[in-house]
């Protein structure tokens, strides 16, 4: 099969895009040639494609710029304070150099060209918690009816999105784009690159504490996302959570007063005022089910997934797929019923022995911690519990009394086994004493000591044990997750 072939600019139209001046003594360049991708990593780059020379902590893309005209870059995108301009306009007469004031402003702006070029439907999706999972979700609605593009992986800040859209098909007719943040301003950035039809806000939780100080903080960053809308655009968004039922409309009415923006209210406690809801939610053998309702429509969904907020997940998305023409509540509602969970969010394992280990470890904050321990105590039963926790960082402040609290959780579902792995171990650990866990239950290690927690697990679980491990990014305990499963002859 003929390997398809997508057309980005010719190189002559780089300039204008960019707003710059090529440099002057570029004399012998072919303004003809057609640029086949955008990159910034010269260890991914193929002949024919933009090399975009990004500068971070700890590297310098302008380092690598003769590696990339080497390995066949026709141009090449560079800050004009970071290199030598004449020098490298003089060694390469071949190769047009495109000098910006920030380069990494310059790859949003290749990446919104990119996007008004194809133009597909644009959904972005954020909010602190289970954006991949409504991602996922909302794709696996819309690809029977459409041609999607989402974001793979982490690939949601200011590298990654771009690097997302010119990942993107030429044919592409609807892009699913999830929106991360570390910062105020970040979302702003991605959503004036992106300028969505659509924006799914999830909810508002307490992750990125240290960078934004508070909860009223984090809700106005994530509300950024409406800055870049298209006029006519629609805000989809979790109307049970307090910060968004008060800052969603406000934004709106201060940002968009004429943009003719619309909002699409979502429940999943079932409030009566929501344009959508789920209803009528129950546990079963495989997952969850409930009642979708939108307008005069409802469909019963089944998600094989565990955890009820994914609930919220799954009416989100299908608030969100059925405002797209052609896309109908049941065989939406349809499409989910295989649906599974994304890599390190509540993914479970079955073994041999009947155990269920349940890899929640992508990352952690006290609110995902939460919905995690309430998932795995409603589905114990009487099984043997074990709970392998690591920190939850970022939290600045309130990290104490937020590990506190969950250690005061913990308590009250009295797992068998609490094994704690990093630096805030102890203080679950002692309040989950306080509370009357047995302290022969509790076992501390270090951050990364996961041979000998392996020991441990392998020597103290039974048959038919449940599993749940869960912890910051950065505690790798996905180290844990692997091992144990292949111990057990585990299976997705």
């Amino acid at each position: 099969m003929k390997q398809r072939r997508n057309h980005f600019w010719k190189t002559g139209e780089l300039a204008e895009i960019l707003k710059v001046q090529p440099l002057p003594v570029c004399r012998e360049i072919n303004l003809e040639q057609e640029i086949s991708g955008v990159t910034t990593d010269t260890r991914k780059l193929n002949p024919g494609e933009l090399f975009v020379a990004l500068s971070g902590d700890n590297f310098d893309g302008h380092d690598f710029i003769e590696t990339a005209i080497a390995k066949g870059a026709p141009a090449v995108v560079l800050s004009g304070a970071a290199a030598d301009l004449v020098g490298l306009a003089q060694s390469y007469p071949r190769i047009l150099f495109l000098p910006v004031s920030d380069t990494l402003t310059a790859l949003g702006d290749l990446a919104r060209a990119r996007l008004m070029k194809i133009d597909p439907v644009v959904i972005a999706v954020t909010g602190s918690n289970g954006k991949t999972t409504t991602k996922e979700m909302l794709t696996r609605i819309l690809e029977p009816v459409y041609r999607v593009h989402k974001t793979v992986g982490n690939f949601n800040n200011r590298i990654g999105l771009p690097l997302t859209i010119f990942a993107m098909a030429d044919d592409c007719q609807v892009a699913v784009l999830e929106m991360g943040m570390n910062e105020p301003g970040e979302i702003a950035a991605l959503s004036a690159i992106a300028r969505p039809d659509y924006a799914v806000i999830t909810n508002i939780g307490r992750a990125h504490l240290q960078g934004l100080g508070s909860l009223e903080a984090v809700a106005r960053a994530k509300c950024e996302v409406i800055e870049g809308l298209k006029s006519e655009a629609t805000v989809i968004y979790n109307s049970d959570d307090p910060y968004l039922s008060r800052l969603v409309p406000e934004t709106v009415a201060q940002r968009h007063s004429e943009a003719g923006i619309k909002m699409l209210t979502v429940s999943w406690h079932g409030a009566a005022e929501a344009d959508v809801k789920a209803s009528e939610i129950w546990l079963t053998a495989e997952g969850i089910s409930f009642v979708f309702t939108k307008d005069e429509a409802k469909a019963t969904v089944k998600i094989p997934c565990w955890g009820r907020h994914n609930v919220m997940n799954a009416v989100l998305a299908l608030a969100a797929g059925t405002c797209l023409a052609g896309v109908f509540p049941v065989p939406a509602a349809n499409s989910l019923s295989s649906f599974r969970m994304p890599a390190g969010r509540l993914e479970k394992y079955e073994t041999g022995n009947g155990m269920t280990l349940l890899h929640d470890a992508y990352n952690a904050n006290p609110d995902s911690m939460a919905a995690a321990l309430t998932a795995v105590a409603e589905r114990r039963g009487k099984r043997f519990l074990a709970l392998v926790l690591g920190d939850m960082n970022e939290l600045g402040d309130e990290s104490v009394a937020l590990h506190h609290q969950i250690g005061e959780q913990v308590a009250e579902i009295r797992p068998d086994l609490l094994l704690l792995l990093g630096d805030m171990a102890a203080e679950i650990a002692a309040a989950a004493r306080a509370c009357g866990l047995p302290a022969e239950r509790i076992v501390q290690f270090p951050a990364a000591a996961f041979a000998a927690a392996l020991k441990v697990l392998k020597t103290r679980l039974v048959e038919g044990a449940l599993v749940l491990v869960k912890g910051s990014r950065s505690l790798a305990l996905e180290n844990i997750v692997a091992p144990l499963a292949a111990a057990y002859e585990a299976e997705k």
